[in-house]
């Protein structure tokens, strides 16, 4: 079986989004994959600010700018989709976004971008919210991506995040667990992160 993902994770170190697409085939218990187009999509400097600072901002601000960094998410995706000619292409997306706010003791993770505007103007089903249950399962969310790793290794020179949010995404798509108890703490394995459907049912 065949499965075609965009992963999208914010890359705080190069201030930018990055975009992986890749082609996934599963036979048995075994993955493989192919690289099919990446990129890189710079952060303009008032967004990047407002993202440095979100933790900080009041709560109808940070909600306001979790919105707009998510249609500015999904302007990316559509630009990226249709630089590539992947229309009709691209199955799931999953969605790292860009994590504000990270305080597993308290059993609060937040990362910004809303997956329902992607969704929504990029046509194409999202995941997002990825370490969610896992901490509302007294686990740390961390590390979010160790089942994902064992099962199949990110290619040289790929970003790292943006690879296994397409292929956590589609763990989850799978309904298959996608964080294990033992990796993070949790009272019990897990299927992590939330869908939002991007067509009509």
């Amino acid at each position: 079986m065949i499965y075609r993902a965009l992963g999208l994770a914010s890359n705080s170190s190069t201030q930018s989004l990055e975009l992986v697409f890749a082609s996934f085939e599963v036979s048995g218990q075994k993955w493989a994959v192919e690289i099919r187009h990446t990129n890189s999509a710079a952060y303009p400097a008032e967004l990047w600010n407002k993202l440095a600072g979100a933790a900080q901002l009041p709560a109808v601000d940070y909600l306001q700018l979790h919105v707009d960094y998510g249609h500015w998410v999904a302007a990316q995706a559509k630009q990226f989709i249709n630089d590539h000619q992947l229309d009709y292409q691209v199955q799931l997306i999953g969605l790292m976004g860009h994590t504000a706010i990270n305080s597993p003791s308290t059993k609060l993770s937040h990362a910004l971008g809303d997956a329902a505007a992607v969704a929504a103007l990029t046509g194409v089903n999202v995941v997002s919210d990825f370490r969610n249950i896992n901490l509302a399962l007294e686990g740390k969310g961390e590390p979010v991506f160790a089942l994902a790793e064992r099962l199949l290794a990110v290619p040289q020179g790929i970003h790292h995040d943006a690879f296994y949010a397409a292929f956590f995404a589609l763990l989850r798509w799978r309904e298959e667990n996608n964080l294990h108890a033992a990796d993070t703490g949790a009272l019990r394995n897990s299927i992590g992160g939330a869908v939002w459907v991007g067509q009509e049912w």
